[in-house]
């Protein structure tokens, strides 16, 4: 008879288990993201809230056409983990990855994007509202609150204050790289 046993590290709210962090915090949010979305939308707009909630997604997305996007710290760090679970595993199927991982490493770049106005971002970010709820007249309404949307979205998002010693550091810093660059500046005006 053999016993089999599963430890996992959970995050439990209110007696809910969530796998991870995120998740934990998503639910915790979800409140205040009504709430604000609620002030938003107005008193008995409900289905809206819920669409919105469980489209967050998608409508930040929308607002993304045609702005480039660049490789995070978080994303460079999952590239490096997969890139070294695969150099790990040794499987001769990725010869040509384990071969060449320093050059995936330094080449990695999400696909370019063609710049665009802002009239041809709010169209493509109407066509993708429209796309995804069927209802041109929403579309409409998300892209002229679309700053109240998005601000909306963020509530229960703590920020994190920067203190007045790294601020003030900072300030003495600029100073002083001023102060160099206008003594450079002048030193080659004579």
């Amino acid at each position: 008879m053999s016993n089999q046993f599963e430890i996992a590290q959970v995050f439990s709210v209110n007696g809910i288990n969530f796998a991870t962090k995120a998740e934990a915090m998503d639910y915790l949010r979800r409140p205040l993201i009504t709430a604000a979305l609620s002030a938003l939308t107005g008193k008995g707009n409900e289905s809206l809230v819920d669409w919105l909630i469980e489209n967050q997604e998608v409508v930040e997305t929308a607002f993304e056409s045609g702005t480039v996007k660049r490789v995070t710290k978080s994303e460079a760090a999952k590239l490096n983990k997969a890139l070294d679970a695969i150099v790990d595993s040794g499987d001769k199927a990725f010869a040509f990855v384990i071969d060449n991982v320093d050059a995936i490493r330094d080449s990695f770049r999400w696909p370019s994007v063609k710049r665009m106005t802002d009239d041809e971002k709010a169209l493509a970010a109407r066509n993708t509202l429209v796309a995804s709820s069927g209802n041109e007249e929403l579309a409409e309404w998300i892209i002229n609150n679309k700053d109240a949307v998005i601000e909306a979205f963020k509530a229960g998002i703590t920020k994190r204050e920067v203190s007045p010693k790294a601020s003030e550091a900072l300030a003495k810093y600029r100073a002083e790289k001023a102060a160099e660059k206008a003594a450079l500046e002048a030193s080659e005006e004579d």
